[in-house]
């Protein structure tokens, strides 16, 4: 009997060692269901949505957010939240003790081979072909902080910079040797903020890796608003005011009005500055709009509006281009 029980505690703990092996590395969120199987309502924030989980040993990063966590063969505990887990077929499975949705990962090579879009595609960049980052081809950044904080943290003059209203936009390349080269500020702000942005983007270059074996072309962009004065012209209060309205509507269900208020977008000739600095803003409001118009089965303007905020890459609007328009 003592000896049943031996065979069976080691198995039990080759099990467990199994389950937290097979966890490591990067998974990519593919959907999410109630656990009745049923899909999410279109207007639910879920819906579509960008949501990565990497193990590396003990510690579990959610879209950059580093926890400790500890893991047995069904639970994954941080501080403050418990997982359970499970794998079946190519998922691994997830749901939060209290919640009532199951998530879906997949491996990222598995999640790219099932959907292709996101491959690494190639352009020209000065007479020479090289890689266009995306969502999930992205450098490996070895550090405790993730990239754009690591960035952030080394430019002196980014917290004053930050209670302004500007837009900066920059690009560079990380060659297949991990070397920084052809850094371009394509909209900067001032030559002090530029030029130290230059620095901290040359000092971080010892903790970048290109896992690709092709130089990568990789795009950074800041958005900062002087919260006091964040709107700067007529056009951006009539803006301001248009997505205010829509969005009251849209909260209450109340979706025609919704896309009367946000149809008068469409009218709207901003100018390019706007547009950079409100960004994230517009392109909220195009989703709002073209959930909106899916509530009352217009799909071909839903579709039309949800194109405005980008492609199946976008992981904003992805779920919805894939599960309406496919």
């Amino acid at each position: 009997m003592k000896h049943s029980f031996t065979i069976f505690f080691l198995l039990l703990f080759i099990f467990s060692k199994s389950q937290q092996s097979h966890l490591q590395g990067n998974w990519i969120l593919d959907k999410i269901l109630y656990h009745n199987g049923n899909s999410l309502e279109i207007n639910h924030p879920l819906f579509s949505t960008f949501i990565e989980y990497d193990f590396n040993g003990n510690i579990l990063e959610i879209n950059n957010e580093k926890f400790k966590v500890i893991i047995d063969d069904s639970t994954i505990r941080t501080d403050y939240r418990r997982l359970n887990y499970k794998f079946e077929n190519a998922y691994l499975i997830i749901s939060e003790v209290g919640d009532d949705k199951n998530y879906y990962f997949l491996k990222k090579n598995d999640f790219i081979s099932k959907h292709p879009e996101f491959e690494p595609k190639e352009t020209i960049f000065e007479n020479r072909s090289v890689l266009v980052t995306n969502p999930l081809i992205q450098p490996e950044f070895h550090h405790r902080e993730n990239f754009e904080e690591f960035i952030r943290k080394n430019i002196p003059s980014y917290s004053s910079t930050a209670a302004t209203n500007n837009y900066f936009n920059s690009s560079f390349i990380l060659t297949k040797e991990n070397k920084i080269t052809d850094i371009q500020i394509l909209q900067g702000i001032s030559k002090k903020f530029d030029g130290d942005y230059k620095n901290a983007l040359l000092n971080s270059e010892k903790l970048l890796k290109n896992p690709y074996g092709k130089d990568l072309l990789i795009t950074q962009t800041f958005n900062f608003f002087k919260l006091s004065a964040a709107l700067t012209n007529n056009d951006e209060r009539q803006f301001s005011d248009i997505t205010k309205k829509g969005y009251e509507s849209f909260a209450n269900n109340e979706f025609p009005t919704a896309i009367t208020h946000y149809e008068k977008l469409l009218t709207m000739n901003l100018e390019p500055e706007t547009l950079d600095r409100f960004k994230f803003r517009i392109s909220q409001a195009y989703i709002y709009l073209g959930i909106s118009y899916l509530a009352l089965g217009e799909n071909s303007n839903a579709c039309e509006s949800f194109r405005k905020v980008g492609d199946k890459t976008n992981f904003r609007v992805r779920n919805y281009l894939i599960t309406f328009y496919e």
